[in-house]
């Protein structure tokens, strides 16, 4: 049995067609099925098929950035098969899997990728730096190169625009107008709204003989520089992202940014440097924001005692954000306004700002900062947030092994597997400092001299070993662009669906988010947390055989609960400490022999 995906025979091979293998059909009654082929029960390489009589569909395609398999689950699917692909947000991991499908010839010739004019263009920057890290990544390791250049550029010349849907005047989208070579008969509509969860984010709402479904793709509602989330029709089944379904709501924005500019003052004052580890997509221009608001009460000047760094796709992708300064389509009418009356097109640029271009620039910046005397302490905003790419990890090994003293602030979600997640898993486990091995590379020809940081050859390829100081790490909540279990409860009431699925988050976050669901939309009958390969018939009154949650689940004590938690716990301390032998270069023999005797 695979342990991973129980429910699905051991033997399935390439040939393996969910819908042939569950005996699904798609008729006038049952007109939509659903099949995830990733980011059911995790957060990365989100990708949904929906199959009608007529045509196959993808709701994403993305990669992840943690452990696991890193791209969607593709068995059975032959050569031409997808007609189309609807994007709903820029983030890889709903977007970075899509240069696999046109490596593999999986797209019909004429299949389009819909999405909104700002997802297509800051996808299009995600997937040119997704493509150097990916041809990085398979250069000298034994991982296997999954798409090409000319796959990335064949991705963009499908890339066609579509519009939110939601005005009173605005017609459902005819997916046989959107796609004039498909099957002239298929009913399939399509409802596009505003998400909320970054610049041109989308929901869709698929609708064929009386049937409907909402994919929520990424819900958020907090970003102050986005207008809120269109309200979505109801429907009978709804698709819901589950990342945060088990905090019941977010700090403010407010609060997480006092927390951070008390740390940024202490660490001016201290000539301590600092890290931002940032998303570059929606949460860096986040921060961004605040630093024109509110950096005028950072002790000193910019560009005197302190620098400002922006580096890296953070740049690329602002720059992106500014084209629709004033389009009250994407944007607050605040920042509209502000735009139009007074002129300021670049609100997400404080004046004064450092941004890199070159790794000669990159070094500068450390040769500017004078710790002893207080001088142009550096403050860098880089992607990844997870430091799991990009230019982040490479600043980090440069200031644990320039400085004594500094800070790492995580601004969001750690996924398992990256770097970010083993820092503070080692900082909530009380020990000094953490070790791991990671795939970067400095600003010069070498690490400075340090004895946190050197070089090992490893079966994958010369790594490089970090030792960073714990006290370091300061994880900054609040900054999520993803809605919390409140703002999620809100959109599924919205709906009012009769069967729910969760999608796209932990499985500790969906169980308890689901039972939340059960007691809280009134609507529900049945909810269910998505199966890999499983697929998941639209119809009234469904049978769905993909983790059901009963009502003597969703009803169950706290004992029980507090038993579920513990075993989550356990297990999730388990998994780390394995990761930690296997960095430590243990063989599998001996991380075996650990593991029984940690079990016994």
């Amino acid at each position: 049995m695979n342990t991973e995906t129980p429910w699905l025979p051991s033997d399935i091979d390439e040939s393996f067609a969910p819908l042939s293998h569950f005996d699904i059909t798609t008729t006038d009654d049952m007109p939509m099925a659903v099949t995830p082929r990733g980011g059911g029960r995790e957060v990365g390489r989100s990708c949904y098929q929906l199959d009608t009589q007529y045509g196959t569909y993808l709701i994403d395609c993305g990669l992840s950035q943690g452990g696991g398999d890193k791209f969607p689950d593709l068995r059975g699917l032959s050569p031409d098969d997808v007609d189309s692909v609807f994007l709903t947000h820029a983030h890889i991991d709903h977007s970075g899997g899509l240069p696999v499908l046109e490596n593999r010839g999986l797209l019909d010739d004429d299949a389009k990728i819909f999405a909104t004019e700002p997802t297509i263009q800051i996808a299009q920057t995600l997937l040119q730096d997704s493509l150097k890290l990916h041809l990085r990544e398979t250069a000298d390791g034994p991982a296997e190169q999954q798409f090409t250049e000319a796959d990335v550029e064949s991705v963009f010349r499908r890339f066609s625009a579509i519009e939110y849907t939601t005005d009173t005047d605005t017609e459902p989208l005819t997916v046989r107008n959107l796609i004039p070579e498909t099957d002239e008969v298929e009913p399939l509509t399509l409802q596009v709204g505003n998400a909320a969860h970054l610049l041109g984010s989308a929901w869709f709402a698929f609708e064929s003989h009386g049937h409907r479904v909402v994919f929520s793709g990424d819900i958020g509602g907090r970003a102050k520089q986005l207008p809120d989330i269109d309200v979505p029709p109801q429907a009978d089944h709804l698709f819901i992202e589950s990342t945060y379904g088990a905090t019941h709501s977010h700090r403010s924005l407010s609060d997480a940014g006092t927390e951070l500019f008390e740390l940024l003052g202490d660490a001016i004052r201290n000539g301590e440097p600092v890290l931002i580890p940032t998303f570059a997509t929606g949460r860096a221009q986040t921060l961004l924001l605040m630093f024109n608001d509110r950096g005028h009460a950072l002790p000193g000047e910019i560009g005197v005692d302190y620098q400002l760094v922006v580096d890296g796709m953070a740049q690329d992708i602002t720059d992106h954000y500014h084209d629709y300064v004033t389009d009250n389509m994407y944007y607050d009418t605040g920042v509209v306004n502000r735009a139009t009356e007074t002129g300021m097109t670049t609100p997400f640029l404080p004046s004064g700002i450092t941004t890199p271009r070159t790794d000669r620039e990159r070094r500068r910046i450390f040769e500017r900062f004078a710790p002893a005397r207080g001088e142009q302490v550096p403050i860098i905003l880089a992607p990844s947030g997870m430091l799991s790419g990009g230019n982040s990890p490479r600043y980090l090994g440069e200031l644990i092994a320039r400085y004594d003293d500094g800070h790492v602030v995580p601004t969001g979600y750690q996924a398992n597997g990256t770097l970010g997640n083993a820092l503070q898993n080692a900082k909530k486990s009380g020990t000094e400092k953490a070790t791991r091995l990671v795939d970067t590379n400095p600003f010069g020809n070498d690490w400075p001299a340090s004895d946190r940081i050197s070089w090992v050859e490893t079966d994958d390829g010369t790594k490089t070993r970090m030792t960073v100081p714990t006290r370091w790490l300061h994880s900054l909540s609040g900054l999520s662009a993803h809605a919390a279990q409140n703002g999620l409860l809100s959109f599924a009431r919205d709906i009012s669906p009769e069967t729910i699925t969760l999608i796209h988050g932990p499985a500790y976050a969906q169980e308890g988010f689901g039972a939340h669901l059960m007691d809280n939309v009134e609507s529900s009958e049945q909810l269910s947390r998505a199966r890999l390969l499983t697929p998941i018939p639209i119809e009234r009154d469904p049978d769905i055989d993909a983790a059901t949650l009963s009502e003597d689940v969703t009803s169950s004590s706290g004992e029980i609960r507090t038993q579920i938690d513990d075993l989550h716990d356990t297990v999730t301390a388990l998994s780390e400490e394995i990761a930690d032998t296997r960095n430590d270069g243990l063989s599998e023999a001996e991380v075996r022999a650990i593991v029984r005797d940690m079990i016994n």
